[in-house]
């Protein structure tokens, strides 16, 4: 469904020149959850917003379902690829009601029946009709954030880019949101590319990851090596370790002092 070979982005020239993707390829089959990991500044939302056209690709190739992507991205291309954004309050305008949020890609693209598939929509989420005519300032992060899956999803397409799309969420929620991604994708038939910097998430929604450091790739691996801790690069090594907290060196106690 995706292939990317030899995906480079840079911004800036001469001495503002920033390599962000540094020769990253990888390939996610039709139906599956794939992951990009890696600390803060890694490249791995940079990699998102040059597939779906929000950042330039300098060199290498993006094909999606078989089809290179054309700069600009075309109507097409939006049918078939959506994205959800980290921020549920950033991303849906304070002043769009939940109805007009969900009418405006079915408008852009000539699509019919909009009362009945903005109320599919929102039962595909958890949410009722009753929440149709509110404003994001009256619904909760949780209810935000099933807005704009709801939203990305209303066009039918493939394929979804998630960028951290829980990392904004309290913990409870964060759960809520993950069950409901992974109940949608096996329900419809979804291809995921999420990012996130929480192992766990990776772990729990998809089967292949890629790692990424300094806007390269690290290592391909399986989710199965995150759980048991079995990865083959040091890097990886190292956010297993970091993932599972802080532990208190024992032959350093800890010393409570006032100043």
């Amino acid at each position: 469904m995706l292939d990317i070979q030899n995906l480079n982005v840079v911004f800036g020239t001469a001495r503002l020149r920033v390599d962000a993707v540094k020769n990253v390829s990888f390939t996610v089959r039709q139906g599956e959850s794939y992951g990009l990991v890696g600390e803060s500044g890694s490249g791995k939302s940079t990699v998102l917003r040059a597939i779906c056209g929000l950042a330039p690709i300098t060199s290498g190739h993006v094909r999606v379902d078989g089809k290179a992507v054309a700069t600009p991205r075309s109507k097409d291309f939006y049918r078939t690829v959506q994205m959800v954004f980290q921020d549920p309050y950033a991303s849906l305008h304070p002043r769009h009601t939940v109805d007009r949020t969900l009418s405006e890609p079915l408008a852009i693209h000539g699509e019919k029946d909009a009362e009945a598939r903005i109320l599919q929509a929102l039962k595909e989420v958890g949410l009722g009709p009753s929440f149709r005519f509110r404003y994001p300032h009256q619904l909760s992060g949780g209810q935000r954030q099933r807005i704009a899956i709801a939203r990305a999803l209303i066009l039918r397409p493939k394929v979804l880019l998630l960028d951290e799309p829980t990392s904004a969420l309290d913990a409870s929620v964060q759960a809520e949101i993950l069950n409901l991604l992974d109940d949608l994708r096996r329900r419809m038939g979804l291809t995921y590319i999420l990012v996130s910097h929480d192992l766990a998430v990776v772990a729990h929604l998809c089967e292949r990851l890629l790692v990424m450091r300094h806007g390269e790739a690290v290592e391909e691996t399986a989710s199965e090596a995150l759980r048991s801790g079995k990865a083959t690069s040091e890097y990886t090594q190292s956010l297993i370790q970091a993932s599972q907290g802080f532990t208190r060196n024992p032959s350093q106690p800890a010393h409570a002092t006032a100043g």
